[in-house]
């Protein structure tokens, strides 16, 4: 077996801190499988490699790269909830330089994972396989403290050897695994082809402040504090049950006996909650099963016989699947029974009432539908699923201009998706706006890993007659940027 191969069986079985996994390189081959691979103790002078700002942009190139790979679930009510679980958590941590953003990954394994800068992913197998929403927030608040100690800042520095765009795809092809995934092939060329030359010693000290620091973070958000046990106990089951083909999350977080008695121990000292899981949690869980079902009928077929035997953990939950695979269906009168239902005991629900527009607008009432996306939107003013899909609407009934304010007030602050910037650069298509309609398209192919596609609409706004001075200094200064960036990737043929 070759040492390349040796990295690749690695990868493909194990996904752990991604810089590590780089590092990972210069030990022996028979090192590499090992029954337990622990978070590296370098010293906090290894801490300093990367500045904070340094890290957040290392943060945005990689899930950039997960999205062109398309393993990024743009689900903007996904999304949003997984962002309402983790900043709660946050807010009780002792979190002081981070701006955590938490995205799911579209896989089914049972994963989660914490990148540079307080972006932590999640597989969507994990949600699926968390039994309470305790359990789920337990993970997220495990990874949320490998970020605030800096856990994985100590292993940043690889001396010159790499550049950050390709330091941000050999992480993102590493997070992914390379099994069938062109970037990730051409990533291990680079890696094997690298230079870094860092010796780390593995311990469990960083592993035990995570859970020490997460179940903290559990009681004070108000979640169950032993459901970080429970869920390790779970996974602990699933691999005496099912062994190498167990949870891949055990491969990434080793849990022994040991460990599960001492985050019980931990989990003891904080008054008992066993708070219920909210429906947003279980509607979550819907729309990925929602997700993974193409076949609208299949999925109408699956919910009318769920409901009729009552087979689900949450009605109201399993009621609003129902009405979305209604509404794939085009019975739309049928589904908006369901939604109207689901309103009265919920009336200011975001994800009912997209539904409910939704169901106005492709049955033809597209007023109706602008109108209860307006009214959403003095209820919840920033919502990024509102506005997406009012946007979308507004598009559809011709109204260019209207849709162009509301996503220029939105787009200030920064988005999680990136077909707003698509939708941008149709809305300024429509009203003449040539070197805006560029500049947009260019934003949207840079956000989804494009980067030379960015770069071309760049050149070709740069090449419009009658640019201002302003206009053109800043589109100049974005192709010397993406120019900086392509030449650094195409060193690694990346």
């Amino acid at each position: 077996m070759t040492y390349i191969h040796e990295i690749i069986q690695l990868i493909k079985i194990v996904t752990i801190n991604p810089i590590l996994l780089i590092l990972l390189i210069i030990i022996q081959p028979q090192a590499l499988y090992a029954n337990e691979l622990n978070i590296p103790d370098i010293g906090d002078t290894a801490a300093s490699a990367l500045t904070l700002n340094d890290e957040r942009m290392m943060g945005e190139a990689v899930v950039r790269n997960i999205r062109r790979a398309g393993k990024l679930i743009d689900d903007p009510l996904l999304t949003e909830y997984i962002n309402d679980i983790g900043n709660k958590l946050v807010s009780v941590s002792n979190n002081q330089h981070y701006k955590f953003k938490f995205f799911i990954v579209d896989e089914k394994s049972i994963n989660a994972f914490a990148l540079p800068g307080g972006f932590i992913g999640v597989h969507y197998g994990l949600i699926l396989a968390s039994r309470n929403e305790s359990e789920l927030a337990s993970v997220l608040a495990h990874e949320i403290a490998h970020v605030t100690q800096r856990h994985h800042a100590r292993a940043y520095d690889l001396g010159s050897s790499y550049e950050a765009p390709v330091l941000a795809a050999l992480i993102a092809a590493i997070v992914l695994g390379a099994n069938g995934n062109e970037l990730g092939q051409a990533a291990l060329a680079s890696i094997a082809g690298g230079t870094a030359q860092i010796a780390i010693n593995f311990t469990r000290r960083n592993e035990k402040e995570a859970d020490r620091l997460g179940i903290k973070m559990l009681s004070k958000a108000g979640y169950d504090s032993h459901g970080m046990a429970s869920f390790f106990g779970q996974m602990y089951k699933e691999s005496r049950l099912y062994g190498s083909q167990g949870p891949e999350f055990l491969r990434s977080h080793p849990v022994t006996q040991n460990r599960m008695a001492e985050a019980k121990q931990r989990a003891n000292q904080f008054t008992l909650q066993q708070p219920p899981s909210s429906l947003a949690y279980y509607i979550s869980k819907q729309r990925i099963n929602i997700l993974n079902q193409p076949d609208a009928t299949i999925l109408l077929k699956n919910y009318a016989l769920k409901l009729k035997n009552k087979t689900y953990i949450n009605r109201d939950a399993a009621l609003y699947g129902y009405a979305i695979s209604l509404l794939k269906n085009k019975k739309f009168k049928k589904a908006q029974k369901i939604i109207s239902q689901l309103r009265k005991n919920s009336p200011t629900r975001v994800a009912y009432l997209i539904t409910e527009a939704q169901i106005a607008n492709k049955s033809g009432n597209q007023s109706r539908a602008s109108k209860i996306f307006k009214n959403a939107l003095e209820d919840y003013p920033n919502n990024e699923t509102i506005i997406l899909n009012y946007v979308q609407t507004l598009i559809e009934q011709n109204k260019f201009k209207q849709s162009k304010d509301l996503l220029y007030r939105y787009l200030r602050n920064s988005t999680t998706q990136p077909i707003l910037y698509k939708y941008l650069s149709r809305i300024e298509a429509e009203l003449g706006n040539k070197a805006a309609t560029h500049e947009a398209l260019a934003q949207y192919y840079y956000s989804i890993g494009q980067t030379h596609q960015a770069l071309n609409q760049i050149s070709i706004a740069l090449k419009l007659p009658n640019l201002d001075f302003y206009s053109e200094s800043r589109l100049d200064a974005r192709k010397k940027e993406l120019q900086t960036e392509i030449k650094a990737l195409s060193k690694r043929n990346l």
